[in-house]
């Protein structure tokens, strides 16, 4: 992914101004013309048949043996409309499906792009009879762990991948695609390795090229660019769940730091709030370390730091070579603060810690000024954070 996303940025910077320009302008017509169908396809109601269309595919897939996965059974147990609900269904896209499981417990499968069986089957075929290599569930087990080891951060993450497989004598070849099918995504790879942070939702299992993970809904609070957000701030009750979100955030921004990773893409609706209250990252695939991170945009050049920006994540231009430096200008503090905490176009200008009580608002905006100071150190960045929770928890103290 690191190797395309370079390539993507160098080509962009090749362009013409006036050819970019162009470029933008489709963008936001294909953006727009999106927009215009999903409103119509609101305005109809919900609708239920793609996600029947995915699931059946699934289940066809899995009664053929052709695919596995420890959640298989499951969910192809009963595939009425009902229990599936689509949030994004575009070919070629990441596919999102909430499944209500009971009253009591929904769930998530994700999805991205569909690589076709055969091409991945190919890799478990002899070449000679054009039949699936006869292996053992040990032997597929040695041979996933010599070609995908590297993907994951220790021993026992891979295996719990392999039980993600639920692998035994009769299906070694489907939960060899199933396992390459997986690994194709960065995101259920990020989900794996992260599973014991407390930074992403639970990871349930899989089928096939699609994981579940547990369903963490968006806390209002972060969603204040949506109708019916409650601006401007006024009651006493609205600004605690604010100030717990904030507290929340403030931890979850510890917690990636702790864990040398980075947010890239920080908007209200890409954190979910897990049944502890703690809140995690959705959209894990806009996860790095600050290593991998570097590396991608080590590849560039650039005339200032703006052009060493990937997303959210800014770096730093190197005038002496003129290549984006493996360093990073801001943290995840910063960019919580600055797209979330204060008014921003992406959050609809409605920051949640702009509007505060009076004996509050000397002391936060001593710390929430820092937001958008480049190359601000990572041990200034985290004396910010630490001082910002505490002052917020000091008035929920107080209460």
């Amino acid at each position: 992914m690191s190797i395309m996303i370079s390539h993507c940025r160098r080509y962009w910077k090749q362009l013409s101004t006036g050819t970019k320009l162009i470029a933008l302008c489709l963008i936001c017509i294909w953006v727009l013309s999106k927009a215009f169908i999903v409103m119509c396809k609101w305005s109809e109601g919900p609708s239920y048949q793609p996600c029947v269309e995915y699931i059946d595919h699934m289940c066809a897939e899995f009664s053929r043996h052709r695919i596995s996965g420890n959640l298989c059974t499951e969910l192809c147990h009963n595939t009425s409309a009902e229990r599936f609900h689509c949030e994004h269904n575009s070919s070629g896209e990441k596919k999102v499906i909430v499944y209500i499981k009971d009253e009591d417990t929904k769930l998530v499968l994700k999805s991205g792009a569909y690589t076709s069986w055969d091409s991945v089957a190919k890799n478990y075929t002899s070449i000679k009879t054009l039949r699936p290599l006869v292996l053992s569930k040990d032997s597929l087990v040695e041979k996933l762990y010599s070609k995908f080891r590297q993907y994951f951060l220790n021993n026992e993450t891979f295996g719990r991948f392999v039980s993600h497989l639920d692998v035994n004598s009769h299906n070694v070849l489907s939960a060899a695609v199933s396992g390459e099918l997986l690994l194709q995504q960065d995101e259920y790879i990020t989900s794996m390795n992260y599973q014991s942070k407390e930074v992403v939702p639970g990871l349930r299992g899989v089928c096939g090229n699609f994981y579940v993970s547990d369903y963490t809904p968006t806390d209002g609070a972060l969603l204040t660019n949506r109708p019916g957000a409650g601006w401007p701030w006024r009651s006493v009750g609205e600004w605690k769940n604010r100030r717990t979100v904030a507290i929340r955030l403030l931890e979850l921004a510890e917690r990636l730091d702790n864990n040398d990773l980075l947010l890239c893409d920080v908007k209200g609706d890409n954190f979910g709030v897990l049944e502890d209250g703690k809140i995690a990252v959705l959209d894990s695939d806009t996860l790095f370390t600050r290593t991998v991170l570097g590396d991608v945009l080590k590849e560039d050049t650039c005339s200032s730091d703006s052009d060493c920006s990937f997303w959210d994540c800014h770096g730093t231009c190197d005038q002496k070579s003129w290549k984006c430096s493996t360093s990073l200008a801001n943290t995840n503090f910063q960019m919580i603060c600055s797209k979330i905490f204060r008014h921003d176009p992406s959050n609809g200008y409605h920051g949640i810690l702009e509007d505060v009580p009076a004996k509050w608002q000397t002391t936060i905006w001593k710390e929430i000024r820092y937001c958008k100071r480049w190359r601000l150190s990572i041990k200034k960045s985290r004396n910010h954070l630490y001082n910002l929770r505490k002052a917020l928890l000091h008035d929920q103290i107080l209460g």
